[in-house]
């Protein structure tokens, strides 16, 4: 290694990309390929400034990883420009969605200094937009929108509608305050503890399926459901829930101060459970921002970590209860989010006996809280696309589209597992338990089931 630059290790939340890294074929699998289109037809010159002025700014975007003989590093350029941004400019939606799903599904060079790329495009209605595929050992989910909400800002401080925003926080150090942290492993030491105390329960954590291997109900996983590297394509698939539909469920968590995450959360878990022989034991992994200090909030790079979320929820509780239950659940696992994905997947195994690939989680899931105002008022489309590979068997991503006033679904499966038969059908039986929930929160689960 020859680098002018200071190199760190990678901190817990990278680690994480890491350890996915051991278990597939294809590094495609931990890249984050996402778009924002807006309502107006921007200036695609003055964007491309913004956007060097960005990696300026946002020095994730200078983050270089590389390979030592003491494991791998990374370091952060000064400086770094995008000579040439490209411009596509579709005729039709489908045209969109397929040149820009298989553009996301071609290999980011991590190792040769390409982290990520970002491109520029119009819809066929005129809108204009800004892809970006990045690296997740460079960001997690919210640093791609402090990304493009940063990005828009300069935008308009270049165009001369507003002023130059504060500056960012550095990600630089942050990982610099991780690494010399002296009680972080003490403090990891003492949460790792509390965490296996919740997840171990008073039973051995069961395997829910979204279609049951040939028929067998909920139990001991498979590595990763069958697991092998080769076989580890994608497909996505999109799905919205009808406006009428969609504001039902709306006006229910704003009525009780609930969270969407909770609502629709709880609709999948109930109708996993009716999949699997009623079994109430379900485990999800779920990200945790991990992002608490206003720096924090203003700084872009990965600090997100995956918490095993597991809830045993009987069928004699009703569907409110059960929310309420899932909030002190989030809650209690999110003050313990300084547990790196690497130590719980250890506690797993030692607590269950599970080989290094194994594990009980049903799926993947995150809910993105996206509102109106999160691009500063502008009117907006946020867009994901498929990766192409995948590690796990399943990754739900929901959230409230506020454009068209819809919940979206996205699933990311990998077709040696799931069909996109399979998907279209837990998707609905999923919908029927949201929505019956939100119609009748004082019926039982176990009601609830019976009628779905």
């Amino acid at each position: 290694m020859n680098t002018a630059y200071p190199t760190y290790e990678l901190i817990g939340s990278q680690k994480m990309v890491q350890y996915m890294w051991k278990y597939a074929l294809h590094t495609q699998a931990t890249q984050i390929p996402c778009a924002v289109l807006l309502d107006e037809a921007p200036d695609f010159e003055i964007l491309a400034r913004a956007v060097n002025g960005e990696i300026a700014r946002n020095d994730c975007l200078r983050l270089r990883l590389v390979k030592t003989r003491a494991g791998l590093r990374q370091y952060f350029l000064q400086e770094y420009r995008l000579e040439d941004i490209p411009v596509y400019r579709f005729g039709s939606a489908e045209e969109l969605r397929r040149v820009l799903d298989a553009e996301s599904a071609k290999k980011l060079d991590v190792f040769g200094g390409e982290t990520f790329r970002i491109a520029f495009f119009t819809a066929p209605d005129g809108r204009g937009g800004v892809y970006l595929n990045v690296s997740h050992v460079v960001m997690d989910a919210v640093a791609a929108f402090v990304f493009f909400k940063d990005l828009f800002s300069v935008y308009d401080a270049l165009a001369g509608a507003a002023p130059m925003p504060k500056p960012l926080h550095a990600y630089e150090e942050m990982i610099k305050a991780e690494l010399s942290d002296p009680d972080r492993a003490a403090r990891e030491a003492e949460e790792t503890a509390a965490l296996e105390e919740y997840f171990k329960m008073d039973r051995v954590p069961t395997c829910c399926r979204v279609k049951p291997a040939g028929g067998k109900r909920a139990g001991r996983p498979s590595a990763f459901f069958d697991f092998f590297p080769l076989l580890d394509r994608t497909r996505f698939e999109h799905m919205s829930l009808a406006p009428a539909e969609s504001a039902e469920i709306a006006a229910f968590v704003k009525e009780r101060g609930l969270s969407s995450e909770w609502v629709i959360q709880l609709g999948l878990r109930t109708y996993l459970s009716k999949l699997n022989g009623r079994v109430n034991d379900t485990v999800f992994w779920v990200l945790c921002p991990r992002r608490r200090t206003v720096k924090e909030k203003r700084a872009g790079g990965t600090m997100a970590s995956p918490m095993p979320w597991r809830e045993i929820l009987p069928e004699d509780i009703t569907f409110e209860e059960a929310l309420r239950r899932m909030a002190v659940t989030q809650g209690s696992l999110f003050r313990r989010q300084n547990v790196p994905f690497t130590a719980l997947r250890a506690s797993e195994r030692k607590m269950f006996g599970y080989l290094p690939w194994q594990t009980a989680m049903s799926m993947m899931f995150s809910y993105l809280p996206l509102a109106e105002d999160t691009f500063g008022g502008r009117g907006y489309e946020f867009m994901g696309f498929n990766m192409g590979y995948y590690v796990m068997p399943l990754y739900t991503v929901t959230l409230y589209d506020v454009k068209t006033g819809c919940y979206r679904f996205n699933y990311i499966h990998r077709v040696s597992v799931y069909s996109d038969a399979d998907i279209r059908a837990f998707h609905a039986g999923a919908v029927r338990a949201v929505l019956a929930g939100v119609r009748a929160p004082e019926k039982t689960l176990g009601e609830i089931m019976d009628g779905i």
